[in-house]
């Protein structure tokens, strides 16, 4: 079996760095605020009663009734002497109370459609408890991707802003060149459009560090603190007694970089199709569809039940006041005979929905083992990535260091340098994308494989570090 945990485990063996728990101090205000996750807790809730409602069918029912009908009537009748013809009228009152008093006991002696319900309800309690289970892991890895995903927009609004500032400087040294010659108009023009988009690019990545913390928040309903304050601007709140937006603490500059274990991904593969949340629901979902359909088949069937019931009555009106009182006891069986095709209309329906419910079974075996496959290949590349991009990244500040140098001496031009810059600051957003999309590559392959759980997410806040430009 493979075990991602040891996995995790390589990436805390950094020494002299104190954990901020700020990753898990997210997770339990989205734990308690999620939307998502609060209505994954009512389905089960709602889905869990299915079995008592179900099992209530196979139980004694027992029920009672009582009336009290006060009769205040007047009955008249002509009455036809035979002698004489005459009519005469005979009129009576029937004033008095009904009083009736029922209880009825019956008990299903056998009933084959409630017996297949009754399993159903049972995989559907399963499936219910299934369903949030996975609702639980996917919120451990949203919490982890919309985390991340606020760290990596504010590194890329960061590296914009340092490249708008380092654009603006050359621009300023490209007019003062201009002025004395020493650079062409079109050299100054370049830089100044570079410059131009550098002030785009810096607007759009605050739109999205915006969007990333409205993610954020969205599921921890807790605001953030303004995470453009630097060290040298603060920003004061006027009222002094407001709560501060708490900081997020940031990813340690290098973080180990170990293969999956094991190494190979058919065991992966493997170990998702007996854990994957997914396709353990979807074949929950068959099995109750085969139940459904062996409780259609037994409408045909005959259903028997024992009764036993109890009256006391007493009736003042009529002609004759009368009392009865007594108990009866009796088995009755039930046999449809017709109902009007509805019984084949629904064999026919439940065979549909078991093929159905069968297909969509085969369809999700093969995603996950799709998603294993994908997901094994990004952890395995995604450390080859980020050992690439951080040596793309010193190589392109070397060159960026020598087309300087070489502008100065006049051996480069004011464009050498401009594309130099622009890809030193492109090898920087994407070293630093790159380590947020390894560690989320090792969630996502735990996850695909039904094995991420808390301490997966205790382990990887072992890797932050408060970011001195947050503070706390």
């Amino acid at each position: 079996m493979p075990n991602i945990r040891r996995l995790l485990c390589l990436l805390l063996l950094v020494p002299g760095l104190a954990q901020a728990n700020d990753l898990l101090r997210v997770y339990r205000l989205a734990q308690a605020n999620d939307a998502t996750l609060a209505s994954a807790r009512y389905a089960r809730e709602a889905a869990l009663q299915n079995k008592p409602l179900a099992r209530a069918m196979l139980l004694p029912q027992l029920s009672g009734s009582y009336d009290y009908v006060f009769n205040d009537t007047e009955v008249e009748v002509t009455y036809v002497d035979p002698t004489s013809g005459a009519a005469i009228p005979l009129s009576r009152k029937n004033d008095g109370t009904d009083k009736s008093l029922s209880v009825t006991l019956s008990q299903p002696l056998f009933s084959l459609e409630a017996w297949y319900q009754f399993k159903q309800a049972s995989e559907q309690a399963a499936l219910a408890q299934l369903n949030y289970r996975g609702s639980e892991q996917d919120l451990l890895l949203r919490v982890a991707e919309l985390y991340f995903g606020v760290l990596g927009a504010r590194d890329a609004q960061r590296s914009a802003q340092a490249e708008k500032a380092a654009l603006e400087q050359q621009l300023e040294l490209a007019n003062q060149h201009l002025q004395v010659g020493l650079s062409s108009i079109t050299d100054t023009q370049e830089v100044q459009a570079r410059y131009d988009l550098s002030v785009a690019s810096e607007l759009e990545a605050g739109q999205a560090l915006a969007t990333a913390i409205e993610a954020l928040e969205e599921i921890t309903r807790e605001p953030l603190r303004s995470i453009e304050e630097d060290e040298n601007v603060r920003v004061v709140p006027l009222d002094p007694a407001a709560p501060r937006k708490p900081g997020l603490a940031a990813l340690q500059e290098d973080i180990p970089l170990p293969t999956p274990d094991p190494v190979g991904v058919e065991p992966w593969v493997t170990h998702a199709r007996l854990g994957n949340f997914d396709l353990l629901a979807a074949k929950l979902n068959f099995s109750v569809a085969d139940r459904g359909l062996s409780a259609a088949r037994s409408k045909w069937l005959p259903t028997v039940a024992a009764t036993a019931s109890y009256l006391d009555s007493t009736s003042e009106a009529g002609a004759f006041p009368t009392e009865l009182s007594g108990t009866s006891v009796g088995i009755g069986v039930r046999l449809p005979l017709f109902s009007g095709g509805a019984t084949r209309a629904g064999i026919r329906q439940a065979e549909a929905v078991r093929g159905q419910r069968l297909a969509e079974y085969d369809g999700a075996r093969r995603v996950v083992e799709r998603n294993t496959r994908n997901a094994f290949q990004a952890v395995t590349t995604g450390a080859a990535r980020v050992h690439a991009l951080k040596q793309a990244m010193a190589s392109s500040a070397t060159a960026l260091e020598a087309s300087e140098v070489g502008l100065e001496i006049g051996t480069r031009s004011a464009i050498d340098v401009l594309n130099a810059r622009q890809q030193r600051y492109a090898a920087q957003r994407n070293y630093e994308s790159s380590r947020y999309e390894y560690l989320l590559s090792v969630l996502r392959l735990k996850a695909v494989a039904g094995q991420l759980v808390l301490q997966d997410l205790v382990q990887l806040d072992g890797l932050l570090v408060r970011d001195p430009v947050m503070g706390d």
